[in-house]
């Protein structure tokens, strides 16, 4: 928002990228229409062309606006076209297979609003009754994220459950207008405007079950898409870097997945029950980002797994304890 506009409550925007399927899309916009205490917003969704039964979705929900992402399937893709179809003075970014709290909305505009704050993210939660599997496709990712966050200043922020300032994306746009690799966005944010904050407050659920085969190959493909997107944002000296000491990541990643699971009891036990795959899960990630580096080029597939179960539409009203 620009000076000129402080009298006015500023607009709100929820971009929400369909990655998934059309049951986790209708479990998340049912989760959005729960909303309490939020501020007027409006809803856009953008997804892959090929995930089947959307447009029945979009008959339920009229009021949310449905763009297929035509030629572009990956999260970056859809995420950076997410962006630039909202137009609320605040996006914020959710992906379909996340389930948003009940002040999720509410919560994340507050606290976006506090000077010095370059975007605002929260906590992303799963299911307790899941596979050990199900449990390591989650926290591999979602780690840093989970239980226990404490409120304050972070060196990153998920696609699945953060708030951005217009004003501000529009100033760093060459950084996501085709790709929305967030850790470049971040670091762009970061260094004109301010802090990037956690905040526990704000939570949203994921619920993905994929087999295990498949999730692994889905960690290897974004992991090479990672490393070769990163290399656009930086210098053949960083390029390097990453070559020479990619080797170490799984020890570094797994010892900082432990560290983070120490501090909980039950966050121990499944860190030990499901070892095995997310040991598997960080190799998978660890060379496909090496290979992203080396060879400067994506992999030859890069969807997200299939589902083996439907996410259902149950559950759709999320209110965290």
């Amino acid at each position: 928002m620009s000076s000129g506009d402080t009298d006015r409550e500023p607009s709100v925007t929820v971009a929400v990228v369909g990655i998934c399927s059309a049951d986790h899309l209708n479990r998340c916009l049912r989760g959005l229409s729960a909303q309490e205490n939020a501020p007027q917003f409006d809803t856009v969704v953008v997804h892959d062309p090929h995930i089947g039964g959307i447009s029945e979705v979009a008959a339920r929900f009229p009021g949310v606006r449905v763009v297929a992402n035509e030629g572009q399937r990956t999260p970056l893709e859809l995420a950076a076209r997410a962006v630039g179809e909202a137009s609320g003075d605040i996006v914020l970014l959710t992906e379909d297979h996340c389930l948003p709290s009940i002040d999720w909305v509410s919560r994340l505009v507050q606290e976006v609003q506090v000077p010095g704050r370059a975007a605002v993210g929260g906590l992303v939660e799963t299911d307790t009754d899941i596979s050990s599997v199900d449990w390591a496709f989650y926290y591999v990712d979602f780690f840093r994220y989970s239980q226990a966050i404490p409120e304050g200043p972070s060196p990153s922020l998920t696609v699945c459950n953060v708030a951005y300032r217009r004003e501000y994306l529009q100033a760093v746009t060459p950084t996501w207008e085709d790709i929305f690799h967030e850790t470049a966005i971040n670091d762009a944010l970061r260094s004109r405007f301010g802090t990037l904050w956690l905040t526990p407050a704000a939570r949203v659920r994921m619920r993905r079950r994929v087999k295990f085969g498949a999730a692994v190959y889905e960690r290897y493909a974004f992991g090479r898409l990672f490393g070769c997107t990163r290399l656009e944002f930086g210098s053949a000296v960083r390029r390097l870097y990453y070559l020479l000491f990619s080797p170490a990541l799984p020890a570094l990643l797994l010892f900082r997945m432990g560290r983070k699971a120490a501090g909980d009891p039950a966050m121990r036990r499944r860190f030990a029950r499901g070892l095995m795959p997310l040991t598997a899960l960080v190799l998978a990630w660890s060379w496909g980002e090496w290979l992203g580096y080396l060879t400067r080029r994506r992999p030859g597939s890069l969807v997200v797994a299939p589902e083996i179960r439907s996410a259902g539409t149950d559950g759709s009203r999320y209110s965290p304890a």
